[in-house]
C-alpha cells in the first residue's frame, strides 16, 4: 500500500534530480540585489529566457539601485522593455520603480501586489527566490506539466484553481522549497513543454499523459 503523499515525494525527487544534471546558470538566480530581482522576475514573466538575458544584463550595469532608473528617466525617457517586445509594461514598471523610490521594496505578497504591473506570479516568485520564503509558483508551463503528471485537465485559468493550487502546495517542500520551484521550471519549460520530450523524462513511468499515449 502507498504512503500518503509517497506520489509528490517521487515527483519532488526526481525533478530536483534532474535540475541538479541540468542546471541553469542565469545571472539573476546569483544576485543579492533585491531591485535586481524583481527587476528579473518582472521581466521574466511570459518571456523566454533567452530573450530576457542580454537585456536584464545591460540594465544591471546601467542601474544599480531604483534610484539610478528614476534619475536616468529625467534625462531619457527609455522603454527598457522594447527588445522584449513588451512595450506596454514600461509605464506600470516607471510608476513601481518611483513607489519602490518613495517607499522601498515590499518583502511581503500584498505589498508586492501593490506595485503597479505586479501580480501572483511575480510576487510569488520574488518572494521565493529573492526573499528566500515558501511561496507556490505556478505558470502556464508548470500547469501544463501538473496535469499532464497527475491526468489533471486543465485550461488557461487553471492557475488560479483551487484544486491545482492545493495540488502545488503539496508538492512544494516545506525547507527546500526554493530549490525545488527553480527545478520544476526549469523541468516544465525545457522537458515537459508544449511538444514533450517524453524519450528524456524523467517521470515518464508513471505519467498519466505518458501512459494514455499506449
Amino acid at each position: 500500500m502507498k504512503k500518503a503523499g509517497e506520489p509528490f515525494k517521487y515527483f519532488r525527487l526526481q525533478v530536483i534530480k534532474w535540475s541538479k544534471l541540468h542546471p541553469s546558470d542565469y545571472p539573476w538566480r546569483k544576485t543579492n540585489n533585491l531591485w535586481h530581482g524583481l527587476v528579473a522576475e518582472i521581466m521574466l514573466q511570459r518571456t523566454r529566457t533567452d530573450q530576457v538575458l542580454p537585456v536584464y544584463n545591460d540594465f544591471v550595469n546601467r542601474f544599480p539601485s531604483p534610484q539610478n532608473y528614476i534619475d536616468h528617466l529625467k534625462e531619457a525617457d527609455e522603454n527598457i522593455f522594447t527588445n522584449l517586445g513588451l512595450l506596454w509594461r514600461n509605464e506600470a514598471f516607471k510608476q513601481a520603480a518611483l513607489q519602490i523610490v518613495e517607499e522601498g521594496i515590499p518583502k511581503y505578497k500584498k505589498g508586492l501586489m501593490s506595485l503597479p504591473g505586479i501580480g501572483d506570479y511575480v510576487s510569488s516568485a520574488f518572494i521565493s527566490f529573492h526573499l528566500n520564503k515558501r511561496e507556490l509558483i505556478i505558470d502556464s508551463n508548470i500547469v501544463r506539466l501538473y496535469g499532464r503528471y497527475f491526468g489533471i485537465k486543465t485550461d488557461a485559468e487553471s492557475r488560479r484553481d483551487i484544486v491545482l493550487r492545493s495540488l502545488a502546495d503539496k508538492l512544494t517542500p516545506k525547507r527546500n522549497f526554493r530549490t525545488y520551484n527553480y527545478a520544476v521550471l526549469d523541468f516544465a519549460m525545457n522537458v515537459c513543454k508544449t511538444s514533450p520530450d517524453c524519450t528524456n523524462c524523467v517521470l515518464k513511468s508513471k505519467c498519466c499523459f505518458r501512459r494514455s499515449m499506449f
